[in-house]
């Protein structure tokens, strides 16, 4: 059975058994590697005025570009009202290219909720930090998916969050961490007391439900 990164900056080795979605911001990877996916669109840390939209959809059409992403909004970071007109236009292209989206949010839940509220098709929230009520909110929505990585390994791990959302609502990620996807798999598992085997199994059925291939 496969391991799922859902959401990496790195690339695996080609015997690797990881299924992974590499971030690839406006770069065509297209060629670059045989054994995995990508993820392209224009980070809220990277929005300007140029050509990013027109090289953005040159690039969903792409067969291994599998999502939209990472995309999304940054309150830390300046230009908030260029970066919500950027993502409003991104979540045209998606919806025009029908692609799952992988969302960066960073303090602004409330603007990017009110955004994907119509968004058709499946939503995964890269490193997930939303408070309780708005995981409730979301979990009410279908195909709105919740990514953990790194909070997995901090001191005080968002236990909260992880007993309120569901394994079938669940993926993992390396983000940029060295660390590989193995590492969060075990870590999540221990701290929600699973099976490995069967949050593989978990993760795999997912991404089939998100991206339509089978990792079982």
């Amino acid at each position: 059975m496969k391991w799922i990164d859902i959401h990496t900056h790195k690339a695996y080795p080609d015997n690797s058994e990881v299924i992974f979605i590499r971030n690839a911001y406006l770069l065509d990877m297209e060629n670059q590697k045989k054994n995995y996916f990508l993820s392209n669109g224009i980070h809220p840390w990277k929005v300007n005025q140029d050509n990013q939209l027109h090289l953005l959809s040159n690039l969903l059409n792409k067969k291994k570009v599998l999502a939209l992403g990472e995309i999304g909004l940054d309150c830390f970071k300046p230009n908030f009202a260029l970066q919500i007109e950027v993502f409003k236009k991104q979540l045209e292209i998606g919806n025009q290219y029908r692609k799952p989206i992988i969302l960066h949010c960073v303090k602004a839940y409330p603007e990017i909720i009110s955004m994907i509220k119509d968004y058709p098709f499946p939503i995964v929230f890269h490193q997930y930090e939303g408070n309780l009520l708005q995981t409730q909110y979301l979990l009410e929505r279908p195909f709105v998916y919740f990514s953990f990585g790194k909070q997995l390994f901090r001191k005080h791990a968002p236990i909260d969050l992880l007993n309120t959302i569901p394994t079938n609502r669940i993926f993992l990620e390396s983000d940029t961490m060295k660390l590989p996807i193995q590492s969060c798999y075990s870590k999540y598992c221990q701290l929600m007391n699973f099976d490995p085997k069967f949050i593989q199994n978990e993760l795999a059925k997912n991404f089939e439900e998100v991206f339509g291939f089978d990792c079982l």
